[in-house]
């Protein structure tokens, strides 16, 4: 599905993470005014046989919408987390739910992403779009890191880089 096709008329969506799809959140939802996204990467980490059905039937009934970042917000998105230094420490998925919430929020829609992930709320709160933990607490401040390589003074630019492609020390991370 893509996003130009959505109405902005209800003015809330919900944005689940794989760990919201997993616990089966959309279920508690209400069905009116409240629309509920995903991404297609996140709905690929579901693999166990239970969830996955139950997740199928889901968008089958319409309870939530798969949809796919465009380039520009997906761009937006790593912009972001390299502006607070977080980039290597986000996953494709994580990229790519925050791109759909600020494609969303850009649409004027209120986006509330479902997620427990520490480093995707950290980029939420710096993007200024609302987030609620499931089982953990969340946090409650937003934290700017300086991620590089403490050998050749690398820095990464892309998700998931846990190894400097350079000289293959480990990236390290700093509070600012």
């Amino acid at each position: 599905m893509s996003l130009d096709n959505a109405s902005s008329s209800s003015k809330l969506a919900i944005i689940l993470d794989t760990g919201a799809l997993i616990a089966k959140y959309y279920r508690l939802l209400p069905k009116n005014n409240v629309l509920v996204y995903t991404v297609q990467s996140a709905v690929e980490e579901v693999v166990d046989r239970e969830n996955r059905e139950a997740l199928l039937e889901a968008m089958q009934l319409g309870l939530i919408n798969v949809v796919e970042p465009s380039r520009e917000y997906l761009d937006k998105a790593r912009e972001k987390a390299r502006e607070i230094g977080g980039i290597h420490r986000l996953s494709i998925v994580d990229v790519d739910i925050a791109s759909i919430a600020l494609q969303l929020a850009s649409m004027n829609y209120h986006v509330v992403v479902i997620t427990d992930d520490y480093e995707l709320q950290n980029l939420l709160l710096y993007m200024n779009i609302s987030f609620k933990p499931l089982r953990t607490r969340g946090i409650s401040e937003f934290r700017k890191y300086r991620a590089y390589c403490p050998v050749c003074g690398y820095i990464p630019g892309s998700p998931m880089e846990d190894e400097c492609p350079l000289c293959g020390s480990r990236i390290k991370r700093k509070r600012i």
